[in-house]
């Protein structure tokens, strides 16, 4: 049999910990550190939590009290613990789930694997088509706060009685339920809620509220501290609320007396967000009116180690404000978007990674301070979406990186291999763009312009400086150009390309190129990478090189390819651009055409070349970015590849 202890430390069992920590994502405990902020030194922290498990030098950080509204109108108070305690709790759920799952009821569907509200829900259900047509139902009052330690603990080491590292084990579940008692003035009784281990500890410890109940043949089917019972008669009902009251009271708890009540079926019955009535089992379902003001679109909500192949990048959400007379305040720890003085949205700061303010749009002074705290990006825009600054917290912590991506610039034949990559990456993105529009229309000049850049593309290799490379790109573009207007709705004559905008295709364009490179520039600055020190594009002062490099395979699809879509299903329309003599102004519903078009692009999974799984497109950028640094650390083992469009 393994030793528990010695299991829950290793390198293996803390690193599993922290994939799911990371995947979890969730707000920073009271110590202030993001899953963000601790990844960037994540061997170093994990590291230094080990040492301190295995050395007896570890105590858990302050918690970070968050009030979360319940769905009956009340408060549930949510206790967070600091990043690196929920690893070492969820190590130790992990290392406790196969001891102590099979030992809970077969009634019991929360905190399961493999277990769900529908189960429950289903389970009720069978219970009254073979006859049980009363219910009984409650939940525990203030179940988590109310959980006695010492008991728990009783029941725990005899449990694991016969496993080696049961004693430190315990030593370590103990501290967590001492500290938590003390941070609430609470001593002796209570699990946090917001804790990983607790859930777990909480199933564990009324299993014997539910053995209680079995072993007098009542039916009873719990989610957590909600449950119903269940009874052929009414009679049968009452007295089984007794005993379940009886029961409870034997361990430290109590039924929740406001909420406690025995009914037919068929007067109609709620458990779990579900509502039965009669024969019928309905789902109740809620649809709050979407705030038209504001757009929060989401990536995959998986915050990761990096490079894990295994599972997507890192969740980055942007929360755009482009609208006249939106403002950005805080409301507790949550940013709040008001529009004259009433709120239309309330969203966590670890919900959103980058806030965009457009021209119109204010921050106040506390939700700056909030922004920074929390590690979120501001990204002022102006109308045309040009960045006209940002705001972050400062990081300095990977000077290793920089000095490798310097080295390879100030050395010509790894900054010539490297630019050769990249002018190879955009062309063949064009290319497949441009294979991709033309799949209805056929157009032979298009057919004609890809022919024509597979040709510039067998050049590439023969290349023997950084402007020779410049120069094919260039002469990509004048075949490029041309052919992208002819596949576009909204071109009259031969396009080319322009910037400042004279017409509505460069001008969404420009809109669009300026989204990604803020993307990108994000991307970098979370894989640690300088962005001025490009090997493509020269560095120079107040010249983001690195960001220009890394756009160079994600312009075709993801700016110029979503700007010709959107001009052919009419999303764009002419009518939204303002053309004058020396620029072009988009109106408000053109903008939002451009950001809602934008988001649903880099939303879409597709196979990334880096992880050889499904990602999205806003990840691939975050994996491309990373490729990039293993480049520039050792390009002759880690030579970098983007990610190529599919025809």
């Amino acid at each position: 049999m393994r030793d528990l202890f010695s299991t829950l430390i290793s390198d293996e069992q803390l690193v599993s910990a922290w994939g799911k920590v990371a995947e979890n994502s969730g707000s920073p405990g009271g110590d202030g550190v993001t899953i963000q902020k601790f990844q960037r030194r994540l061997e170093q922290n994990i590291r230094l939590l080990q040492a301190q498990l295995r050395d007896g030098d570890y105590f858990p950080g302050p918690l970070r009290a968050v009030d979360i509204p319940k769905r009956d109108g009340g408060q549930r108070r949510l206790n967070i613990p600091c990043v690196r305690d929920r690893i070492a709790q969820t190590a130790v759920a992990q290392l406790l789930d196969p001891v102590l799952d099979p030992l809970f009821s077969p009634d019991s569907f929360a905190y399961r694997s493999g277990r769900s509200v529908d189960m429950a829900v289903r389970r009720v259900d069978a219970l009254r088509r073979q006859g049980y047509g009363w219910v009984a139902e409650s939940d525990i009052r203030r179940c988590f706060d109310s959980i006695p330690h010492e008991p728990l603990l009783a029941r725990l080491s005899e449990v694991l009685r016969d496993h080696p590292g049961r004693d430190e084990t315990l030593d370590l579940i103990a501290l967590w339920l001492e500290h938590f008692g003390a941070e609430m003035d609470t001593p002796g009784v209570g699990l946090s809620q917001g804790s990983p281990i607790a859930p777990l500890l909480c199933n564990f410890y009324l299993d014997q509220f539910d053995d209680g109940l079995a072993e007098i043949g009542i039916r009873c089917v719990r989610f957590a501290d909600d449950f119903v019972l269940l009874a052929k008669t009414e009679a049968q009902a009452h007295n089984a609320l007794g005993h379940a009251s009886g029961i409870l009271r034997e361990h430290g708890l109590e039924l929740h007396g406001d909420k406690t009540r025995v009914v037919p079926f068929d007067e109609g019955m709620e458990f779990l967000g579900h509502l039965f009535i009669r024969s019928m089992v309905l789902r109740q379902v809620s649809d709050p009116d979407e705030d038209s003001g504001t757009l929060l679109k989401a990536a995959p909500p998986a915050v990761l180690p990096a490079d894990d192949p295994q599972h997507d990048a890192e969740a980055y959400r942007v929360l755009y404000l482009t609208e006249d007379e939106l403002v950005l305040d805080l409301r507790n720890l949550s940013f709040s978007v008001q529009r004259e003085g009433h709120e239309v949205m309330a969203v966590h700061p670890e919900a959103v990674a980058r806030v965009e303010v457009g021209p119109d749009a204010t921050v106040t002074d506390r939700a700056l301070r909030q922004a920074l705290a929390a590690g979120v990006e501001l990204a002022f825009v102006d109308g045309r979406g040009q960045t006209k600054g940002w705001l972050r917290a400062p990081e300095f912590d990977r000077a290793g990186l920089h000095l490798a991506q310097a080295r390879l610039c100030l050395d010509p034949a790894f900054s010539l291999d490297m630019a050769r990559r990249l002018v190879d990456l955009r062309l063949r993105n064009m290319r497949a763009q441009l294979h991709r529009l033309n799949r209805g229309s056929r157009d032979p000049q298009v057919i004609a312009a890809t022919a024509a850049l597979g040709r510039i593309l067998r050049k590439l290799p023969d290349c023997g400086a950084v402007p020779e490379l410049m120069g094919q790109e260039g002469a990509a573009a004048a075949l490029y150009w041309p052919a992208l207007g002819r596949l576009c709705a909204a071109v009259q004559g031969n396009f080319m390309r322009q910037r400042p905008a004279l017409d509505p295709l460069n001008a969404a364009i420009n809109y669009l190129t300026a989204m990604l490179e803020r993307d990108i520039h994000s991307a970098i600055l979370r894989a640690g990478l300088h962005p001025g020190f490009g090997l493509l594009h020269t560095p120079r002062d107040r010249h983001e090189a690195c960001v220009y490099d890394l756009m160079e395979g994600f312009r075709a699809p993801l700016t110029e390819g979503v700007a010709v879509t959107l001009f052919n299903q009419s999303r764009l329309r002419d009518q939204m651009f303002d053309v004058c003599d020396d620029s072009v102004r988009i109106d408000r519903e053109g903008i939002r055409a451009l950001i809602t078009g934008y988001e649903r692009t880099v939303s879409r999974k597709l196979r990334s070349v880096h992880s050889r799984q499904q990602r999205t497109w806003r990840a691939i950028m975050l994996e491309e970015a990373r490729a990039f640094g293993r480049h520039c650390s050792d390009p002759t083992k880690n030579p970098f590849k983007g990610q190529v469009l599919d025809y």
